[in-house]
């Protein structure tokens, strides 16, 4: 990812409202992608974590040394921000329970089947393990800047994203035989 200029940076670190609104308008969108997702597409909870995000980067972007990507330090403080919301959660997301006739169009129907399907595989992923497939998979952060987000190597991490994966083909093949009769 493109990082916002030095200076905007360095003016938001100083407390300067207009730089900090820069700042957050360019690398918001892009934490509220990779956090819904991590939550299974619960609103409430992303807005939750990508305000807390905000609010800690806020605080402590005096500190930031400029010896990485000010997207690593955002997006290691947004997996921050979205284990602790977990942490003091302690419910889980209950899935929706609708009646799916009441969906005449065929593609809103699927859908929705697909959306249940993914969070169905994806709920029984810890919050960092969704947060690394998502970042890898679906925003293509590299395994190396996943490293310095998670401050695990990049060896171990392509690992778990193998295993992630494989993890969740099982469980869908699963799924799939469930549903088959004999």
């Amino acid at each position: 990812m493109k990082e916002l200029d030095e200076a905007t940076i360095r003016l938001a670190a100083k407390k300067n409202q207009s730089a900090f609104k820069r700042l957050y308008d360019y690398y918001a969108p892009f934490v509220w992608k990779v956090t819904y997702r991590t939550v299974n597409g619960d609103k409430d909870a992303a807005s939750e974590i990508v305000q807390e995000t905000f609010i800690r980067v806020y605080m402590s972007l005096g500190s930031f040394v400029f010896n990485a990507a000010l997207s690593t330090w955002i997006y290691r403080i947004a997996l921050n921000a979205a284990n602790t919301y977990w942490a003091k959660r302690n419910t889980k997301r209950i899935v929706r329970g609708v009646d799916m006739e009441l969906f005449a169009d065929a593609k809103i129907k699927q859908q929705y089947e697909n959306e249940e399907l993914v969070h169905a595989l994806m709920s029984p992923l810890s919050v960092e393990d969704r947060f690394i497939l998502m970042s890898r998979e679906v925003e293509g952060i590299s395994f190396e800047e996943l490293a310095q987000i998670t401050g695990k190597s990049s060896e171990s991490l392509r690992t778990q994203v193998s295993r992630l994966k494989a993890r969740l083909r099982g469980a869908y093949e699963a799924m799939n035989k469930k549903e088959k009769p004999l």
